[in-house]
């Protein structure tokens, strides 16, 4: 006969949900069991699927590369810019969100600072290149976009070749628009009192372009003062007057304090570093964007170019940020490797009475 404690109550009710608990514990783990075949399946799937677009994918570029070499050169630059748009899509995101958040520009490194820019002022270009390539088929558009790359393609796409074509007309639009620059800015002179010591500066340096000389940094010096006047602040300048800066200097219009602010940052980050660690396509880059031809200089003149480009931006601060938009008119308009363009396009500064 079992006792009154074995049948007490809370004996009774421990051993049903003792029992309960082990009659239920075959069913999670049965569940458990198939989840995980499940899980197995489908990764299994997903795997496969992409051993057969890799597969599928390397039948197509042999194909390309044996029937259509030029396209197949065409597709393989299209694949290996993606990677770099990918990584410079992934940095200006990042930067925008913690911008967001109050972190300030100047605690970017270099390199972050100029795929921000790169991809800030080249989003209307980069859009339509990525649908296309995205698009089936998109081999039979690449001859299309290839032929014009100035026109649809960002510089991650380019060949060396390419973006030094792309980089040559460009810099033949700077010299055009260079000498619309000094033809504002000798009319600002003009209006400056002539005691002042930054009006004997400038008409000393509107005078060197004018007789074809270059302009060294220390030239500059006297004139930084008249850019710390609140006329000459960036949104003083008139809109002629900034729209000519702004050719001369790559930068978007709408968007021309900020764009002139990351400029003056990446300067300034370049300063912490001598010209000489840099590699060939860097320095040549370089030169191309602040007004010089560097298919015309050796790589030394190239460092040394740069070496002047950063004796000059030394004496830019935040207050006359304005100056270092005159730099490539200043020190680039009569450099000895624009000659030959100058020549090209007849252009030959003279001061207007």
């Amino acid at each position: 006969m079992l006792s009154r404690k074995l049948l007490s109550r809370p004996s009774i009710l421990s051993l049903q949900s003792t029992c309960t608990h082990v009659l239920h514990l075959p069913h999670q783990n049965d569940d458990n069991r198939w989840r995980a075949v499940d899980i197995r399946r489908s990764s299994s799937f997903v795997q496969s699927v992409k051993n057969a677009a890799h597969k599928g994918k390397a039948i197509y570029l042999r194909f390309l590369e044996k029937r259509f070499p030029t396209i197949y050169r065409y597709q393989m630059q299209v694949l290996n810019g993606a990677l770099d748009v990918k990584e410079d899509i992934f940095t200006w995101a990042r930067m925008v969100g913690e911008m967001k958040t109050g972190k300030k520009l100047s605690s970017y490194s270099e390199k972050e600072l100029m795929a921000y820019q790169e991809i800030s002022q080249q989003k209307i270009k980069l859009v339509p290149v990525v649908v296309i390539i995205a698009l089936p088929f998109s081999a039979m558009f690449l001859p299309v976009l290839f032929a014009w790359p100035g026109l649809f393609l960002t510089s991650h796409f380019m060949s060396d070749a390419q973006r030094t074509t792309v980089e040559l007309d460009k810099l033949e639009h700077k010299l055009t628009y260079c000498e619309r620059v000094l033809d504002d800015f000798s009319l600002r002179v003009d209006k400056i009192s002539s005691y002042k010591r930054s009006r004997k500066a400038a008409e000393e340096i509107i005078n060197k372009i004018e007789n074809g000389m270059t302009i060294r940094p220390k030239d500059v010096i006297y004139i930084a003062e008249l850019f710390e006047d609140r006329k000459y602040s960036m949104h003083n300048i008139p809109y002629r007057y900034r729209m000519h800066l702004a050719h001369c200097n790559e930068l978007r219009i709408k968007n021309m304090t900020r764009d002139t602010q990351i400029q003056f940052l990446i300067d300034k980050a370049l300063e912490k570093n001598p010209p000489s660690v840099l590699t060939d396509s860097e320095l040549k880059w370089f030169c191309f964007k602040h007004g010089v031809n560097p298919t015309e200089m050796s790589r030394t003149e190239q460092v040394n170019f740069i070496n002047t480009w950063t004796g000059f931006s030394k004496l830019v601060n935040e207050t006359h940020m304005p100056l270092l938009l005159h730099g490539v008119v200043f020190l680039g308009y009569n450099h000895p490797s624009n000659t030959k363009l100058r020549e090209k396009l007849k252009l030959k500064w003279k001061r207007k009475l």
